[in-house]
Formats: C-alpha cells, structure tokens, sequence
C-alpha cells in the first residue's frame, strides 16, 4: 500500500468535494510559475492569488501556506511517478521487466529534460536545503516512490539474489541519472539527446541484466 506524503492541509469544500480537484490545481499550476519567475521566497500568496486569478482567502482555503502548497506539488510528482511504475509493471508482463524498461527510457528523459519542469524541480531541492520542512516532504516522496521502484526490480531473475544494499545501490544509479537531466538540462542545452539516449539505455540494461 502507498504511504502517503506530508498533507498538504488540503480540506473538503463547503460542498463536502475533495479539495484536491480543479481548483486545487489550478493553485499548484499558478504557484508553480511564480516560483520559477521570483523564486520560492520572492513569491507570495498574493502573487499567486493574481496569476491563479483566485482571491488569497479563497487559496487559504484549500493551503495553509506556501510549503503546503509546495508538498502538493511533491505529491503530484510522485503520484506521476507512481502511475509510471504502475504502467511499467503491467507492460513488463507481455514483454518483460527489462524490455519495458528500455522503451520508458526516452520518454522518461524527455520529461525530466523538459526547461520549466526542471526548473520547477530544482527550485524545489534548493529550497529541500534551507527548509526542514520541505526536505521532509521530499525524502518521504522518495521513499515511496524506491519502495516501488524496488519492488519490480526484485522480481527479475538475475537481481533476486543480489544483497538489499547492492540492489538499493543500483536503483540509486539509475535515479541519478535521470534525476541529474534536470541539471545536464539547463548546464548543457546543447546536449544531443539521441546519443544520450542510447547511452542511458546501455547503462539502464547492464544494471538490470549484470548479476555480479
């Protein structure tokens, strides 16, 4: 069963409707841009009241404040990762773990190359560093999403005997090169993704298929 990230003190309308619908993404979609624009701590509620187009008291409603609003986003990247892993698994019984593997591949690193996600993401971490908070709601997320990630990974042949640490250090690797896009993204625009691609699935396939 997944465990569920810090709340993001979301609350039910008057209406009794979760609070996580439109209009709580519509204040994620806002807060998200004024974040990349001013930063995290340039950005405030009323500037994301006006490009939501949502009153401040309206927004209060549904977010206690900023890094409640920045553990909704946490929450919707790992609620994407995890429906990820979820498609992964069902594709993996017709072709095979690793096979379906190698084609999420490309997808997956043209999503974490995308500019204003990337940056989204790295304003997030660098606020991971100056916020306990905000480090918590991270980490949590990314707990969950290895124990799922693992899960999978137990079920090929040539990883179940491996020890937890190697296996849990391999699934790190794979992390970070996916993860590290995001950086490679915005150092590197140049990047010839092709390459890097064929590249990634070269390394991705040895660390599912190399059992010593």
């Amino acid at each position: 069963m997944r465990k569920q990230t810090r709340p993001a003190e979301k609350e039910p309308d008057s209406a009794g409707n979760d609070a996580g619908g439109e209009r709580c993404q519509q204040v994620l979609k806002a807060a998200g841009k004024c974040f990349l624009k001013h930063g995290f701590h340039a950005t405030s509620i009323q500037r994301i009241s006006e490009v939501s187009g949502m009153s401040p008291g309206h927004i209060y409603h549904y977010f206690r404040n900023k890094e409640a609003i920045v553990a909704g986003i946490v929450e919707q990247r790992l609620t994407e990762l995890l429906e990820r892993t979820e498609l992964l698994r069902q594709e993996s019984v017709t072709v095979g773990i690793v096979e379906a593997w190698m084609a999420r591949v490309e997808p997956g690193i043209a999503l974490r190359a995308a500019k204003e996600r990337a940056s989204l993401d790295i304003e997030i971490l660098a606020e991971a560093t100056r916020s306990e908070a905000v480090a918590t709601m991270v980490q949590e997320a990314d707990a969950v999403a290895r124990a799922n990630i693992l899960e999978l990974l137990k079920q090929l042949p040539a990883l179940r005997k491996l020890p937890s640490k190697e296996l849990a250090a391999r699934l790190t690797v794979m992390r970070t090169v996916f993860d590290g896009l995001a950086i490679r993204t915005l150092c590197e625009p140049s990047m010839n993704q092709a390459a890097t691609i064929r590249v990634i699935k070269r390394v991705i396939r040895m660390l599912l298929e190399d059992a010593d």
